[in-house]
Formats: C-alpha cells, sequence, structure tokens
C-alpha cells in the first residue's frame, strides 16, 4: 500500500516565489477561458524552480493559495485602517500582496472604464440610428404628402435655413446682452 502523503502547509519563502510568479505571469489579465491555462504555466513555472520545494503543485492550488492571501491581505488591511497611529512592519511578503492587489484593482478598473465606453459608444450609436430613422420616417410622410397633393407643413431646405440663421440670431443677440450685463456689472463693481 502506497504511504499517503503529508499534508504541508506553505512556507512564507515559497509564498514570496509564488507571489512573485504571479506578480511577473499576471495570470488574472487573461480573457475568459485562458485564466487556468496561465495559472497552468505558472504552476509549472514553480515546479520547476529548484528554489521551490513543493512538486506536486497544480495551477488549482497556486490560483487558490494566491486568492487565500490577497483575502488574508485585505482583511488585515481594513483592521489597521480602523486602528489609528499604531506602525506595523511590512514583510517582502506583505509588500508584495499589496503591489498584486493594487495591480488587480488597477486591472478591474481599466476593465470597467472600457465597458462603460463601449456601453456608451453602443448607447450613442443607438441613438443616432433612432435619429436617422426619425428624419427618414419624416422625409417619407412629406414625399406621400407631396405626391397626393396637400399642403405641405413641414419646412422645406429654405425654411430650415431660415429658422438656422434665426436661431443663431437670438443666440448672439442673448451672448452680446449677457456681454452688457456684465461690464455693467464689471463698471458698477469699480
Amino acid at each position: 500500500m502506497a504511504e499517503p502523503t503529508k499534508r504541508k502547509n506553505f512556507s512564507e519563502a515559497e509564498d514570496v516565489m509564488l507571489l512573485k510568479q504571479t506578480i511577473a505571469d499576471e495570470p488574472y489579465k487573461q480573457e475568459h477561458g485562458k485564466v487556468m491555462e496561465q495559472w497552468e504555466k505558472l504552476a509549472d513555472a514553480r515546479v520547476a524552480s529548484p528554489d521551490f520545494s513543493r512538486k506536486n503543485i497544480t495551477a488549482k492550488t497556486a490560483q487558490n493559495r494566491v486568492n487565500a492571501l490577497i483575502a488574508a491581505a485585505n482583511k488585515k488591511n481594513t483592521a489597521a485602517k480602523r486602528l489609528s497611529g499604531v506602525t506595523e512592519s511590512h514583510s517582502e511578503k506583505d509588500q508584495l500582496l499589496d503591489e498584486l492587489i493594487m495591480r488587480m484593482d488597477e486591472y478591474k478598473a481599466e476593465k470597467m472604464a472600457k465597458k462603460k465606453l463601449k456601453n456608451e459608444q453602443t448607447i450613442a450609436s443607438e441613438n443616432a440610428g433612432k435619429k436617422i430613422r426619425r428624419i427618414a420616417v419624416e422625409r417619407l410622410k412629406r414625399c406621400r404628402e407631396e405626391a397626393d397633393g396637400v399642403a405641405n407643413d413641414s419646412p422645406s431646405r429654405n425654411n430650415k435655413f431660415a429658422k438656422l440663421a434665426e436661431i443663431l440670431k437670438t443666440q448672439k443677440e442673448q451672448e452680446l446682452a449677457m456681454r452688457r450685463e456684465q461690464w455693467e456689472q464689471e463698471r458698477q463693481d469699480r
């Protein structure tokens, strides 16, 4: 009968090596479906290293260990925020964890910004499509009315330009009136 393997906890040095490899490989940045492949490469790199004592580490073990370290670091950081004025020592492991957490947060923020931009572009595209459809329907109605001989109440092209010129003129007059008020106010303030 084969002798059962003894359960072994990760040492501080193994955690540091695993964190360094995680920071270098950045498996959390992989696209959907490729994450475990990257963790597998990370685990293989650690097993191949002569300094790493664990020779049976799997991708899932490495991922779970890093996630456990991150969860513990987050818990420690929230507890440290509550304590005021207490100095605490930072080991290499703590610094690596802080760097990894910062990189992961930056990546998440970047990913969310890209998603938000894509949503805004989609909404703008949909709004442009609605506007184009509305204009097309108006043109179609106008063409039908003209074909039926009905009086055309919708503005013609010349009327549109006239209305646009009128709007620009009123806007300019409002700007001038506002400037006059500012000048008057400045003169009174002196």
